[in-house]
This record gives structure tokens, sequence and C-alpha cells, in this order.
């Protein structure tokens, strides 16, 4: 009899456990869930893609993101950054955030318009910004926030968390110096698998050759290409300079990139912590500012003491008459955001 009785009272005092135990377990997800701003302060480790190696503006911009991320949580929330194409080229990249495998990635607007958002190709019309100051102007604007909200409130999977840059694409090449947009006939450039980029160096006279960003080192060395573009901190951090050493500043392209998260992370995070990303978004912006005119003018610095042969062109406005048939077909039914960014001051 005594026996039974002691094992009905354990048997009690594993159910009060039990029960103590399955309340505790509730308060901490109701804490995580609820749309009041309050966490349930358990650690967060995130993962950030960047095609670029260490050293590099945009890699520098996703460290630092991540620094003001950990202080702002008081270390509760770690961002990974995995450069070098560590975790796959930027296609492969975006399909991880759709997969929700990968938590930010930098991508360019080409890249997004080819998951489906065809309006991000306005940014990449030749010569649509007419310099840093001008292209801040606009990503500061309402333009700026409707973009945004164009990624947002897509199917894609993706959340816009804020905008960097990394200056103007200039192209570079193996053999030739190249000043005027004649000079590029018949040159195999490597270009992003993107049908407006294409369109860019096919009107240029030049052969588009698609090919991955991790293999154009080797493309270039091997003559598989004979030229391509990259910004000046990218052309250097690649050490591309290395097997194409001219380099022509005709500055085609200077489009911004947006810094995305994965729509499948984000509806993880609890109100407080999705604010907290946008104010050290805002802050990666201030310090993006900062740093893109130096590095532009350190690299290209840089660049001349390696014996790059740098070519400044003499007339724009050929470079400009050559591209016009690419507002015609890409910006078609989008004339007045076209317009809308031209006279932002």
């Amino acid at each position: 009899m005594f026996n039974n009785k002691k094992i009905l009272i354990v048997m009690m005092l594993l159910s009060v456990i039990t029960l103590l135990a399955a309340c505790s377990g509730d308060s901490e997800t109701s804490d995580a869930e609820n749309g009041d701003g309050e966490t349930s302060g358990e650690t967060i480790e995130l993962k950030y893609a960047e095609v670029n190696p260490e050293g590099h503006p945009m890699t520098d911009a996703a460290e630092k993101f991540a620094e003001i991320v950990n202080e702002k949580s008081d270390g509760r929330i770690s961002i990974n950054v995995y450069p070098a194409g560590q975790l796959g080229n930027e296609t492969e990249n975006m399909e991880g955030l759709q997969m929700g495998s990968i938590d930010f990635m930098r991508a360019n607007p080409s890249v997004i318009a080819n998951f489906g958002i065809e309006k991000m190709n306005v940014l990449s019309l030749p010569f649509i910004f007419e310099g840093r100051e001008h292209l801040w102007n606009v990503l500061d604007s309402d333009i700026g926030d409707e973009l945004k909200e164009d990624i947002n409130s897509s199917d894609t999977g993706f959340q816009t968390v804020m905008f960097v840059e990394e200056g103007a694409r200039n192209f570079f090449f193996t053999d030739k110096v190249v000043k005027t947009p004649a000079d590029m006939e018949g040159i195999k450039v490597r270009v992003q698998e993107n049908e407006l980029m294409v369109d860019l160096v096919e009107a240029l006279g030049a052969s588009p050759t698609p090919v991955s960003y991790s293999e154009l080192y080797s493309a270039l060395q091997t003559g598989i290409v004979e030229g391509a573009e990259n910004p000046p901190a990218a052309y250097l951090a690649n050490a591309f300079y290395e097997v194409a050493d001219k380099l022509t500043l005709n500055q085609h392209v200077f489009a911004p990139n947006f810094i995305l998260t994965s729509s499948n992370t984000w509806d993880e995070l609890s109100e407080a912590d999705q604010e907290l990303l946008f104010e050290a978004g805002k802050e990666t912006e201030s310090f993006v500012k900062e740093i893109a005119q130096i590095a532009d003018d350190e690299a290209l610095a840089e660049l001349e003491e390696n014996g790059v042969e740098i070519t400044e062109i003499d007339d724009p406005q050929a470079w400009q008459d050559a591209v016009q048939p690419l507002y015609e077909k890409h910006g078609a039914g989008y004339e007045e955001l076209i317009e809308r960014i031209i006279e932002t001051e």
C-alpha cells in the first residue's frame, strides 16, 4: 500500500513539471510571434551572400550592416557574411532567398528583372543617371520608396532592406584600347544573363557573351571573352586587371543595388526586429555614401600604379546615341518613370 502511494505522488509531481514546462514554452513562442514589438530574446543567426571578395566596398557594406545589427540587438542577432561567391552566383543567391536558405544578398536591377519585376531594368538603362549625386537624389525620393514597394508587394519572395551602390560600370579589355563605340566592333564582351545587357553590348557593335561572374577571370585569361564591364573597385578587387589591363571610363551604367532579404526570414521576425533592420539599413546607406567616391578614387589610383591603361572618352554623346534604342525597347511602358528619374535634381 505504501509503495502504491509513493508511485502516485511521483506521477503527480511529473505531471506538474510537464505542465509547467509546456506553459513556459508557450510563453516564449507567444513573445517571439506577437505583433506588438516584443521579442523572445532568442539568438538569431542569418546568412548574407556577396559575390565580391573581401576588401570590396560592397563586402565592406555587408560587414558594416552586420556590425550595426549586432550592436543594435545587443548581440542577439548575428549576420554572417559570405563573400567571394561562397554561396553561389547572383542568380543562385536569389533562388536561395526564395527557398529561405539565404537570408540577405545584394542584387543589381538586371538580376531582379530576371525574376519577374521587369520594371527594374529601367534603373540599368545606360546613362539614365548623371552621376552619384543624381542617383542618390532619386533613391532618397518617393521614387526609391516606390521601387522598394514594387519588390515587397510582389510574389517573388523578396523584401528590400536598403539601397547601396558601387559606382559606374566601365568596359575593360584584354588587348584593345577602346575610346569610341566604333572601337567596340566585334569584341567578345562578357555580359550578365540579362536581355538588356545583351542588347546594350550589341548596340555598341560588340559580341555579347554570357559568362558566370565567378568564371570571368579565367574566361578573360583564356580568350573566351576579350572584355567585360565593372565598376572600378570591382575591377580591382577581383584582379581582372591582371588579365585585361585596358580600362575605358565611359560610365555606361550607374545603377543602384538592392539589399534583399528572404520573405521567409522576414515573416519570422518580430515587428521590432524588422524595424531594427530598417534602421541598420539606413545607417549602412549613409556609410556607403561616405565611402563610395573614396573607393572609386583609390581604385583608379591603384589600377594606374599597377600599369592599367586608363582611357577617358572624348565624345560621351556618341556613346549615348548608340544605345538610345534600348530606351524604346526596355523603357516601353515606363516612360513616366524614366521622365521622373531624368527630371529629379
